[in-house]
């Protein structure tokens, strides 16, 4: 009886080292393959900081930026503490405001577009079903066709009086 316990006490630790050993096999491969602990955690802009900085130095100099199209023209500005490098914390606050900015435009794009069809569509003198509009960055691009060079004027008119239109682009073609 006494060695039949033994016997159990020896497969019981075998069996023990050989699951602890499965883990820590295991977990050394999710590291392997997803990388450190660390860097699962990281942000996605902080993922982007760490790929930019090719000498690990946790800086990125002007050269480095270069990958980067948001910074290759405006370093100096994500630059706030003017040391000619940025720290992860100058690349996050810069990218972040510049992204927030990308999504106003946008939804200001979006939105003037919605407001000058609708105005269009209200006019009855125009057959607005007919004009496409598109803005790009407060330039408003009308296309399509209609009856009369008076409409499309009064097309060109109507977007150009919606608060948020920079400038119209009249691709209007009058029907022969």
């Amino acid at each position: 009886m006494k060695k039949q316990n033994q016997l159990n006490q020896s497969i019981t630790l075998k069996v023990m080292s050989t699951l602890t050993a499965l883990s820590f096999s295991f977990a050394s491969f999710q590291a392997m393959s997803l990388g450190t602990e660390d860097e699962l955690f990281l942000s996605p802009l902080a993922k982007e900081f760490k790929v930019l900085d090719s000498n690990h130095d946790e800086k990125l100099s002007r050269e480095e930026s270069k990958n980067d199209k948001d910074l290759t023209l405006n370093f100096a500005k994500a630059d706030s503490n003017n040391d000619g490098s940025l720290a992860l914390s100058e690349y996050e606050n810069f990218k972040s405001s510049t992204q927030q900015k990308n999504v106003s435009l946008f939804i200001d794009d979006a939105s003037v577009t919605a407001k000058v069809k609708a105005e269009l569509l209200k006019d009855t003198g125009i057959k607005g079903m007919n004009i496409s509009v598109e803005t790009h960055k407060g330039t408003v691009i009308l296309s399509g066709f209609v009856e009369s060079h008076a409409q499309a004027n009064r097309a060109v008119a109507i977007a150009s009086g919606i608060h948020g239109v920079q400038s119209v682009t009249n691709g209007l073609v009058v029907k022969a």
